[in-house]
Parts: structure tokens; sequence; C-alpha cells
């Protein structure tokens, strides 16, 4: 009886290590390497993962660098125009001219530091609150038409800007001499549509320079 008896315990000895093991993991798992294949192809995931994020960013800097390395590199060719082209020594006609986009009415020079000259305006009393001031040529802020009328390109130009009751008209003339590219002067007058409601006599103002 006594052997029959430690037989019966043994079993569930035998079934607690067995519970004891399959939580540890699973009954493959008896020398503690059970599991092992599947690190290893996580591993190998991983690292191919890794390997190609790698070449993806390193392929995106040696792109970027090659358009810059493109972007900053001069033509094998002889310039068209020399460096000192458009100094008022060798094109005083050109050195001055309407050269500002987006503005209504400006004048600069062809420098790699211009002087910078436009036209601002504002109409008092015309709309509640701040006067709103005209420079940029701006969509749906009710300026038009406006254009010019002549200009050559060189020495003179007219145009006029229509903006509300008031038509603006912009005129320069330039004049060769000096070592500055020569002379040039602005007239702008502003005339009322309505004689009514505004002054009577259109106000002009010369800028000579």
């Amino acid at each position: 009886m006594a052997r029959g008896e430690r037989r019966r315990r043994a079993v569930p000895a035998e079934g607690v290590r067995t519970a004891e093991r399959a939580a540890r993991g699973g009954p493959g798992r008896r020398d503690g390497r059970g599991g092992g294949p599947r690190s290893t192809a996580g591993g190998v995931a991983l690292a191919v993962v890794v390997l190609s994020l790698a070449l993806g960013m390193s392929g995106r800097w040696v792109l970027a660098w090659y358009r810059a390395r493109r972007a900053v590199t001069l033509h094998s060719a002889p310039p068209v125009l020399p460096a000192d082209s458009s100094s008022p020594a060798v094109a005083p006609d050109l050195f001055w001219g309407t050269y500002r986009p987006h503005v209504y009415f400006g004048m600069k020079t062809r420098s790699p530091k211009p002087l910078l000259t436009g036209l601002m305006w504002a109409q008092q009393g015309t709309t509640p609150g701040t006067p709103k001031l005209r420079h940029t040529c701006e969509q749906g802020d009710g300026v038009g038409p406006y254009g010019w009328e002549f200009h050559d390109g060189l020495s003179f130009g007219r145009q006029h800007i229509q903006d509300g009751a008031l038509r603006l008209t912009t005129e320069f003339v330039k004049r060769p001499g000096g070592q500055h590219g020569g002379d040039w002067s602005w007239r702008v007058t502003v005339e009322p549509q309505d004689s009514a409601t505004m002054s009577s006599g259109p106000p002009t103002q010369d800028c000579p320079c």
C-alpha cells in the first residue's frame, strides 16, 4: 500500500510541474531556449526595417545635395553680359527704371542693393475707421483700372490709376548725365471726379531727384 500511495501522490506533483512549465513558456521551453527562432526572426525583421529607413533617408539627402549642387553650379560657357553691365557707368540709361513689380508706382536701381522709391496714398473720410493705405497691388482693394499709357522703357512714362472718385496720374522723366545714372523726376497729379464733394483744383506733387 505504501508503494501505491507514493505513486498516486506523484501524479499531482507531475501535473503541477507541467502547469508551471506551461506558464513559463510551454512544453518546449525545458532548457530555457524555447522561442529562440521567433526572437531571431523578430530581430531580422527589425534590422530590415531600420536598414530600409536608413537607405531611404540617405537617398533623400543625396538627392537634395545633388539638386543644390546643380542649382549653384555655373554653366561652363562664358557670361553673356559682363559683371558690371548694369552699373551706371556702363548703362546709365538703364540704371534707373520702374523695375518694381507688385506696386502701383515705384522705381529702383539695377544694383545688388538698390535704393527703392514708391508711391503711397490714402483717402480720408471715404470709409469708416482707419484709411486704407494704397501701395501694393492687391486684388479686391477697389483700385482700377490702372496701367501705363506711355512708356519707352528708358527715359519717360505716364500711367493712370483710378481709385474710386480719384484719378491719379503718375509721370516720370530721366535725363542722362553724372556718375549715378543721370537725373530723374516724378510728377503725381490727383484729379477728383466729383468736383462738388472734392477740392476744385487738381493737386500735384513734383519730386526732382
